[in-house]
């Protein structure tokens, strides 16, 4: 996948050289095409796109940190809040450079090319930019350049604030979805994540719709009911209904087509298992832990989180050692563990709290039928048996009065190896355990190396060097934030 990643960027620039007569020859590979088609385009910014959302930084030294899935073998400070600024800019830049170019080429491709289905191409290529700037907000605290981001003769867009995202977002999916015409094919090539099925990728529509609308749901109830409203409509399409329309983009078995961790740890063992998620597990006897982790090489039977947030050189650091340590499993970390975009477990976890909830959106189906759902599509997404999970069901019953701890909880488990989007839903439901009150999370037992955040960064900084490039829009967002800080919280989280 990388090397055909590569060959696909190469054909990009090939269709945008211009070469004299003497050299033309010259200039034209035999190995590669002249120019890049709407749907190599397209699988070029669904790699990117994965990679930079699951690779061992974005989604191991963050999300998957920030969730407390996974802690610090021995380089701790990510864990402890101190970025790489690198990382950062890296992050930023190939959601806009690479992910959101790629998207918007592919378009005007497919929009030139006026084949049957070239309405729908566009229309998808659209809703997986919808979703590129959802996690950009989300990680960003709201603010981001969005309506004049892709304006080639703007190199200083300004900053739309997080609820002028989500209406843009919102009104956007919505034109998009009617747009999706199911007796016309979609991409005929190039879609790795749902093979050019329209229908799949309506369902994928709604079903962000929902994610997005639930995001906001504290700060703004009425547009976000609304908007659940439409995704729930039958006449738009419908929503993701089984594990096997989640949508994933599936790594190959081999480098360097795998998955990025895999590749990750087989160089070094950076990460281990979180006493956090580890201790959670255990004490309601989960069967997905021997699943999600490896035991010590000592016990087939035991499994031992790591402490959160250790500092350097802390006696208590694992270095790895897997005699006292759990790893992540395959699961996890194998060649071909998928990268999550959004899975039929979470859609079940917010069709139970939008029961929950109360809304007038035409839902049906209790809270605690889609709650236990969402834990059963869970376990046969890991393989396990419905026996085990209604076993499970039984030792986790669901929580009318506790219904942000019960639901959350559970999808917190549920989205293992989803880092980034665990940690946003984290910080919007705040769940703690449904039958002790007790806090799941803790800080990091080394202390935070950030003196804006204690438990948990609200947000990502924005990258440094937009103080530079883009200054006047750069502080007209900070003057919304209030400071470029991690202790920031995001617009959404109003609680």
């Amino acid at each position: 996948m990388k090397s055909y990643n590569k060959i696909l960027l190469g054909a990009a620039l090939l269709s945008f050289m211009s070469c004299t007569k003497d050299f033309e020859e010259m200039n034209v590979s035999p190995n590669q095409p002249a120019e890049a088609s709407a749907g190599q385009l397209f699988a070029t910014a669904q790699y990117n796109f994965a990679d930079n959302i699951g690779d061992e930084w974005n989604n191991g030294r963050m999300g998957m940190y920030y969730a407390q899935y996974w802690s610090s073998t021995y380089y701790t400070d990510e864990s402890r809040y101190k970025i790489r600024e690198g990382v950062n800019q890296t992050m930023w830049n190939t959601f806009y450079a690479d992910v959101l170019r790629e998207l918007q080429e592919a378009q005007k491709l497919a929009a030139e090319s006026n084949q049957n289905g070239s309405e729908n191409q566009v229309a998808i290529a659209e809703i997986f930019q919808i979703m590129t700037y959802h996690y950009l907000s989300d990680i960003y605290g709201g603010p981001i350049p969005y309506s004049e981001a892709l304006d080639p003769d703007n190199a200083t867009p300004k900053y739309d604030s997080g609820p002028e995202v989500y209406a843009g977002l919102l009104a956007d999916l919505e034109k998009q979805i009617a747009i999706l015409d199911v007796t016309k094919p979609g991409f005929t090539s190039g879609d790795i994540v749902y093979s050019g099925n329209v229908a799949l990728w309506k369902k994928f529509a709604n079903s962000l719709r929902m994610r997005i609308a639930l995001r906001m749901i504290d700060a703004d109830e009425a547009a976000a009911t609304e908007a659940i409203r439409k995704s729930l409509d039958p006449a738009n399409g419908g929503i993701i209904s089984s594990n096997e329309e989640s949508a994933l983009f599936r790594w190959l078995s081999s480098p360097p087509n795998n998955n990025p961790i895999n590749e990750a740890f087989k160089s070094r063992v950076d990460f281990s298992m979180s006493a956090t998620f580890v201790n959670y597990l255990k004490k309601y006897n989960d069967p997905r832990l021997p699943v999600y982790a490896q035991p010590l090489s000592t016990d087939p039977n035991a499994y031992v989180g790591e402490l959160y947030g250790l500092k350097q050189g802390d006696e208590r650091n694992s270095n790895g050692d897997q005699t006292v340590v759990s790893l992540p499993s395959v699961y996890a970390i194998g060649a071909q563990a998928p990268t999550i975009l959004l899975d039929y477990s979470e859609v079940e976890f917010m069709l139970a709290e939008i029961a929950a909830r109360n809304l007038s959106v035409g839902i049906t189906g209790t809270a605690e039928e889609h709650y236990q759902k969402g834990i059963k599509a869970s376990f046969a997404f890991a393989n396990l048996s419905e026996d085990e999970a209604n076993n499970y069901i039984a030792r986790v019953p669901y929580v009318a009065a506790e219904w942000k701890d019960a639901i959350g909880s559970q999808k917190w488990i549920a989205m293992y190896t989803q880092g980034i989007q665990a940690w946003l839903e984290r910080l919007r439901l705040d769940f703690e355990d449904p039958y002790t009150g007790e806090e799941i999370f803790v800080a990091p037992i080394g202390g935070s190396t950030d003196p804006d955040v204690t438990l948990v960064p609200e947000r990502m900084s924005y990258p440094v060097t937009e103080a530079a490039l883009n200054g006047e829009s750069y502080q007209a967002a900070i003057d919304l934030l209030g400071k470029n800080s991690k202790g920031v919280k995001t617009w959404w989280d109003i609680y």
